[in-house]
């Protein structure tokens, strides 16, 4: 979205002339408004008229137009009979149409903005700034992954503890508790699909393997803790954990 600032200094059309238009615009809902008031209480004050004998002394006003659905006389029944059902001529009460005709003022002024006037971006437009914006971010988590990857894998206690962590709460899906392999391949063999060297495993977290249902973890996973899950992901070789999941890929010599 463009700020207050860029679209006040665009020459043609600015925050004052949206102002107007807007400000015409309701004052012509408004105009609409009051003649549909004026009519209905019209009409409303000819059948208290014709129902006098049965609300001796009503007045009408502008107030019966919230009350009408409280109003059950027989001069305001359509004459409609359904088994039995009769159907009152109950029409919706003012703030109600006050609300229509204001939605109809928001639809105008958003067509005048980003169709018409083209001042403010549409969905495509934003999401390319918002991408060409976020390109620099994201070279910058390439560039700390790719140095990450090429780095020794850790082996501390509290980075193993960390990635275990991170693997109970969004691995655990796919892979299992224990790493045994569920919709995912087991990860506790000697057999991988894309690789078991530490290097590759945090590649395969990195960028994901959509195509078989791996998510692309650098979306949602910070670089540090993808080296960890990483990590923690090696050190799972050869635990043997019950009910494994037959092998799958290629199998790998461990150093």
């Amino acid at each position: 979205m463009k700020t207050i600032l860029e679209i006040t200094s665009q020459p043609s059309v600015g925050v004052i002339e949206m102002l107007v238009i807007l400000v015409f615009l309701l004052a012509i809902i408004i105009g609409l408004q009051g003649i549909e008031i004026s009519m209905e209480l019209k009409r409303m004050k000819k059948k208290m008229a014709e129902a006098v004998d049965e609300v001796p002394g009503r007045k009408t006003t502008w107030l019966d137009l919230f009350r009408r659905q409280g109003i059950q006389m027989d001069s305001f029944v359509e004459g409609h009979n359904y088994d039995g059902i009769q159907e009152y001529d109950n029409a919706p009460p003012a703030w109600f149409n006050w609300i229509f005709f204001v939605t109809i003022g928001v639809a105008f002024c958003y067509m005048m903005y980003y169709h018409v006037l083209k001042i403010g971006d549409l969905q495509v437009a934003e999401y390319e700034k918002q991408v060409k914006e976020a390109a620099p971010i994201l070279a910058k988590v390439q560039e700390r992954a790719i140095f990450l990857a090429d780095q020794p894998r850790l082996t501390d206690e509290s980075s193993l503890v960390l990635g275990k962590s991170i693997f109970k709460t969004n691995c655990v899906t796919c892979h299992g508790q224990n790493a045994e392999g569920i919709a995912g391949p087991n990860l506790t063999d000697d057999y991988w699909l894309h690789g078991g060297h530490y290097n590759e495993i945090f590649k395969t977290i990195f960028n994901g393997v959509e195509q078989k249902g791996m998510p692309v973890w650098k979306r949602t996973l910070k670089p540090d803790d993808i080296r960890a899950v990483a990590s923690y992901v090696y050190t799972l070789h050869g635990t043997n954990p019950p009910n494994p999941k037959a092998p799958q890929g290629d199998k790998m010599l461990y150093n």
